[in-house]
């Protein structure tokens, strides 16, 4: 009788954590690509004011672009293999449709339209949208073409 009932004991034990496990839900993901230059850092910390929000939901993962164990990623997801100066992907994700409109978080947001190169056609709207509602979410990656989408050697102070 003893045996039986230590056996169910560390039965209990063994499965009380699977148990628990599978009842939390996982987070899910922001992955947050940027530069560590001016322009990409004021945009970094504009984005960090809207992401701290959501801050419960989502586990939140930041990479610096120039850094080369990144490139996997960065291709990974399908970014520019080139340049781009920042971009948010949700739950593997980058491109949106909201309100009928493809919107890619991808470039420079519309609060830094007039710098010149890589603007964006997002904002933190869109954005806190797609937050809040993953469904308006792409399955695919599509990125975005830029109409000044050439390769320069001084762009965006590499």
């Amino acid at each position: 009788m003893k045996n039986i009932a230590m056996s169910c004991l560390v039965s209990l034990l063994i499965l009380l954590p699977v148990t628990l496990s599978s009842n939390e839900e996982p987070l899910n993901a922001i992955e947050v690509f940027h530069k560590n230059q001016p322009p990409s850092l004021q945009t970094l910390e504009k984005v960090n004011g809207l992401l701290d929000e959501y801050s419960g939901e989502y586990e939140m993962t930041f990479y610096n672009i120039s850094d080369s164990v990144n490139i996997a990623l960065i291709r990974e997801y399908n970014l520019p293999d080139t340049h781009f100066p920042f971009a948010v992907v949700v739950n593997g994700n980058y491109s949106a449709e909201i309100d009928g409109r493809k919107v890619d978080f991808v470039h420079f947001p519309l609060f830094m339209h007039g710098i010149g190169r890589h603007e964006g056609n997002w904002s933190l709207n869109d954005l806190s949208a797609v937050l809040d509602d993953n469904s308006l979410l792409l399955e695919e990656n599509i990125l975005p073409v830029l109409e000044d989408d050439e390769d320069s050697e001084d762009e965006c102070l590499e």
